[in-house]
C-alpha cells in the first residue's frame, strides 16, 4: 500500500495509482477509504471498466445496492462483453430480489463465458430461487461440471432436488457438500430434513445433532432436532431442543409455541 501512495505524492491525477490503492483498501476491509479511492480513480478516468466493477463490490459490501447496480450497468455500457461485470450485477440483482433480471445478466455471463462455474452455479441458484426447479437443476449440475469442488454449488443442488421430492439424490448431493465443506451446518441440517423426508429419522436426529454441534447458535437446527426428537416420543428431549431454539430466536411464533406446549415434558 505504502507504494501506491508514494506513487499518488509524485503524481495525484495518476488514475491507476489510486485504483490500485483502492483495491489494498478494500482487501483491508477499509470500504469507506476504498470507495473514496475508486471515486478519484473514475473522477480522473470516467472510462475506467475494472474501477466501475470494484467499486461496486465495494458498495454492494457497504450494502449500497442501488449505488453498485448503477456502477456495473455503467461498466457494462462501457465494455458490453465484461463477463465480470455482468455475473456481479447477477448478484447485486438477486440480492434486490430482481430474479428475471438478475437470471439475464447470469445468462449474458455464460454467452461470454461458457465455462464460469460460478456464474452457472448462481443461475442455478436465482432459478431455484424463482421456482424453475428444471431448469435450476441443468444448471447446477453444469457449475458442478466445470468445478466438481464447489460445496455451495453440491448443497443448492440437493436443495433444488429436495424441492422437487427426488431425497435420494438431494441426500447424495449433500453428502457431497459435506465431503467439501465437513463444518456446513447448513448443508448439516439439510441433511437431516432430507433424510426426515425419507423417514430415517435416527439419521436425521444425527446430523441435526451435527449441525448443532458445528453451529450451536442455529435456531432452526435446534427446533428440527425438537421435532424429529418428539417423533420418536423421546418428549424431555424434545422439549429442551424447542427451548433452546425459543431463546435463540424469541420472535419467533412457531418455536415459542412448540417450546410451551412442551414445556411440562420431564424425563424418565
Amino acid at each position: 500500500m505504502r507504494e501506491y501512495r508514494q506513487a499518488l505524492q509524485l503524481r495525484p491525477d495518476y488514475a491507476e495509482a489510486h485504483y490500485n490503492l483502492a483495491n489494498a483498501l478494500n482487501a483491508e476491509h477499509d470500504r469507506a477509504a476504498a470507495i473514496a479511492e475508486y471515486r478519484e480513480a473514475l473522477r480522473l478516468s470516467p472510462d475506467y471498466v475494472p474501477a466501475h466493477n470494484n467499486l461496486a463490490l465495494a458498495l454492494r459490501a457497504s450494502s449500497d445496492l442501488a449505488g453498485a447496480a448503477r456502477e456495473l450497468r455503467e461498466a457494462i455500457r462501457l465494455q458490453p462483453d465484461f463477463p465480470e461485470a455482468h455475473f456481479n450485477l447477477g448478484d447485486v440483482l438477486t440480492d434486490q430480489g430482481d430474479l428475471a433480471s438478475a437470471i439475464s445478466e447470469y445468462h449474458l455471463a455464460l454467452v461470454i463465458d461458457p465455462n464460469d462455474a460460478t456464474a452457472a452455479a448462481n443461475l442455478g441458484f436465482a432459478l431455484a430461487k424463482s421456482g424453475d426447479l428444471k431448469h435450476a437443476i441443468l444448471e447446477l449440475r453444469r457449475a458442478i461440471e466445470l468445478k466438481p469442488d464447489d460445496a455451495s454449488a453440491h448443497l443448492n443442488l440437493g436443495n433444488a432436488l429436495a424441492d422437487t421430492g427426488d431425497f435420494d439424490a438431494a441426500i447424495a448431493e449433500y453428502r457431497l457438500a459435506l465431503l467439501l465443506s465437513p463444518d456446513d451446518a447448513a448443508a448439516r441440517d439439510d441433511l437431516g430434513l432430507a433424510f426426515e423426508e425419507n423417514g430415517d429419522l435416527t439419521r436425521a436426529i444425527r446430523e441435526y445433532r451435527a449441525a448443532i454441534q458445528s453451529q450451536p447458535g442455529d435456531a432452526a437446527a435446534h427446533h428440527n432436532l425438537g421435532r424429529a426428537l418428539e417423533m420418536t416420543g423421546d418428549m424431555a428431549d424434545a422439549a429442551e431442543q424447542y427451548r433452546a431454539a425459543s431463546g435463540l430466536e424469541p420472535g419467533n411464533g412457531r418455536y415459542r409455541n412448540d417450546a410451551a406446549r412442551l414445556a411440562g415434558a420431564s424425563r424418565k
